[in-house]
């Protein structure tokens, strides 16, 4: 009997473990599924989705399309959308723009303060019905009242890296004039310019809508006038 007794208890504690590592088992196949659920969901929605979003505003920063083709839905999607942006950018400013080369007689002239002080805004409109484009610096001399009878200095080129631009029908780009005023009281003053765009050989006078440009009235061994390139901003003119 007793030999009996000691048998049962052994069953009894044999199947109380054997339930125990059943319990545990359960939960860490629980933990083991939901850990592979998590895994799964972060690969198909967050880090890709992550990594996409960063490789299109990459795109943006480039003038690029984003570099995510395969993969997840969150790659598809970040590097779709910022490389769409990346070439809406692209065709306004940055490394390469389209349409033929713009010409003068398909561009309108204005000048405008530039809201610093010895510096002009010039406007380049254009007046054309196809899109056209532009790259680097203009030429710029200053005139007086009697226009090409009365010359003054040409404006020498800054250092400013030069964008390439493209400017739809009815759009604009412009370009700063900066200068350094006479201040001996015995200057000489212009009303006009002479621009001539980049990769062209026409230039066209214009005035500078009652501004004026006062400087020495002659030129030492630096000019007395500066000019940066075409691209200092696109857009409808606000």
């Amino acid at each position: 009997m007793r030999v009996r007794k000691i048998s049962a208890l052994a069953v009894i504690v044999a199947a109380a473990g054997l339930s125990l590592t059943a319990c545990g088992g359960n939960d860490g196949s629980s933990a083991a599924a939901q850990s592979g659920t998590s895994a799964s969901a972060s690969s198909s929605t967050g880090g890709q989705g992550t990594t996409g979003a960063s490789s299109g505003t990459s795109g943006d920063t480039s003038g690029g399309t984003g570099t995510g083709t395969a993969g997840s839905t969150g790659t598809g999607t970040g590097s779709g959308t910022s490389g769409g942006t990346g070439k809406k950018a692209a065709a306004r400013t940055g490394t390469t723009a389209s349409g033929a080369m713009c010409k003068t007689e398909h561009l309108g002239f204005s000048a405008a303060p530039a809201g610093v002080e010895n510096e002009i805004v010039v406007n380049l409109k254009n007046t054309g019905s196809a899109t056209c484009r532009m790259h680097g610096f203009p030429g710029v001399q200053l005139l007086g009242a009697d226009g090409l009878g009365d010359r003054g200095p040409d404006a020498a080129r800054t250092d400013t890296t030069a964008p390439a631009v493209t400017i739809a029908p009815g759009e604009e780009t412009r370009f700063l004039l900066h200068y350094i005023p006479d201040t001996s009281g015995s200057g000489k003053t212009y009303t006009k310019l002479a621009v001539t765009p980049p990769n062209e050989t026409v230039f066209d006078v214009m005035n500078l809508d009652g501004l004026k440009i006062t400087v020495p009235a002659t030129a030492g061994n630096a000019p007395d006038v500066y000019v940066d390139p075409i691209g200092y901003h696109t857009g409808t003119g606000k």
